[in-house]
């Protein structure tokens, strides 16, 4: 049976003419494409892997069926795709809109309107926020701080407050001053600026969780699970300061630490260094 199978689709596939090997690599080129839109967006895993395989096998589903002369089923599958389509884009509108914002900031983009390029005296981001989570801890003001490295996270931005403000020790402990609405939420920095405050996280499902971890730092770990983000937070109850990072949290004792840990995704954001993939 799997020799009869093989034998056909070999026969199908030598039967293919000029035209039909360019439409094939046309629609692979459209696919490469709209994975790589996608790449950098949280919703871009459920396109990795096998989940590759299922665009080859619809494209070679319909190959098939067009060659074997089965019109009912070619009927029904060219009018499901139209549906498929939709509900790719109903699922994943949210990732679209911020792929396409994306495409604002592509290089050939940037060299047609160049933003204003920084001062060699201006206030270094990593100094500022290392000033005030200090600050933080030694008055017991909590802070959730997350850093947006390979992997979109505009979703979690929409929640909150948009801001594009610079990044200064006394923005930040005006933003998490128990006198503010938005001291509850987490803010976010896009490049070396804060892009949102007051933005709703996804709290971590891991059930065995230390009980010393509060809201704060179930929303950090929940966010470094779900995208390659490093996220920052500042316990209210102890003054305590941890760094979340794919998952796990560690304890910051040494600040050179946090602004080495630091310093590494600004100078990624800024081209300095290579980016890791997401």
């Amino acid at each position: 049976m799997r020799a009869r199978m093989g034998s056909l689709c070999l026969a199908i596939f030598e039967n293919l003419d000029g035209r039909d090997w360019l439409e094939l690599i046309l629609l692979f080129v459209v696919l490469y494409i709209f994975l790589r839109f996608l790449r950098k967006t949280i919703a871009g895993g459920i396109f990795k892997g096998p989940a590759m395989l299922v665009w080859v096998l619809v494209i070679g589903i319909f190959i098939v069926l067009d060659r074997l002369e089965l019109d009912v089923l070619s009927r029904i599958l060219a009018g499901a795709l139209p549906i498929f389509i939709i509900a790719l884009v109903v699922t994943f509108q949210m990732e679209l809109r911020h792929g396409i914002a994306r495409l604002g900031k592509m290089g050939v983009l940037r060299r047609l309107f160049p933003s204003r390029e920084a001062r060699p005296d201006e206030l270094k981001p990593v100094d500022e926020v290392i000033r005030a989570c200090k600050q933080f801890a030694e008055r017991r003001i909590g802070a959730l701080i997350a850093f947006e490295r390979n992997i979109d996270l505009g979703t979690y931005m929409d929640t909150g407050v948009p801001m594009d403000a610079i990044i200064r020790a006394e923005t930040l402990d005006t933003i998490f001053s128990t006198h503010t609405v938005l001291h509850d939420g987490a803010l976010l920095v896009r490049g070396d600026r804060i892009a949102s405050a007051g933005c709703l996280l996804p709290l971590t499902e891991r059930p065995k969780l230390a009980r010393t971890y509060g809201t704060r730092h179930r929303a950090a770990i929940g966010l470094s699970e779900q995208s390659d983000a490093l996220v920052l937070v500042v316990s209210e109850e102890r003054g305590d300061v941890h760094l979340a990072e794919r998952g796990e949290m560690a304890t910051v004792e040494d600040w050179d630490w946090l602004r080495a840990q630091l310093g590494i995704v600004f100078a990624e954001k800024s081209g300095l260094v290579p980016r890791g993939e997401g």
